[in-house]
């Protein structure tokens, strides 16, 4: 609960500070990556992965690694939803920061498991 606590608090700092559009919260998420080609995973099992994600309640989208996803439904609900077929899905649960992101690729599947922290822009 004190974590969860911490990490709201730091959001809403980041969007009152400036450093993120009202509305917006930036996520740091790290995490493990699974590429699916042919219905095998080609890539070391438990592979270490990061994903950058900007959530904007507002406009109702979520930016994963500069590509914008749709957030399907209520997006003041305490899990976030986003479907695309053409992209894959992902899932975000706003108290836990537990993230679930499927992304379709040219070459196949990638799954990414991971938890997510307030971040803000380097520069």
């Amino acid at each position: 609960m004190e974590r969860a606590l911490a990490a709201s608090a730091l959001t809403l700092a980041l969007i009152a500070s400036g450093n993120a559009k009202a509305g917006e919260a930036l996520l740091s998420c790290w995490g493990t990556v699974e590429l699916i080609q042919q219905g095998k995973q080609v890539n070391p099992v438990d592979e270490k992965s990061s994903i950058a994600v900007a959530v904007d309640t507002a406009s109702k989208t979520i930016m994963i690694n500069g590509v914008s996803w749709p957030i399907a439904g209520d997006a003041s609900r305490e899990t976030i939803v986003s479907m695309d077929p053409d992209k894959g899905s992902v899932t975000l649960n706003r108290i836990t920061g537990a993230v679930s992101a499927h992304f379709i690729e040219y070459n196949g599947l990638k799954k990414f498991y991971g938890e997510c922290k307030p971040a803000q822009k380097l520069f």
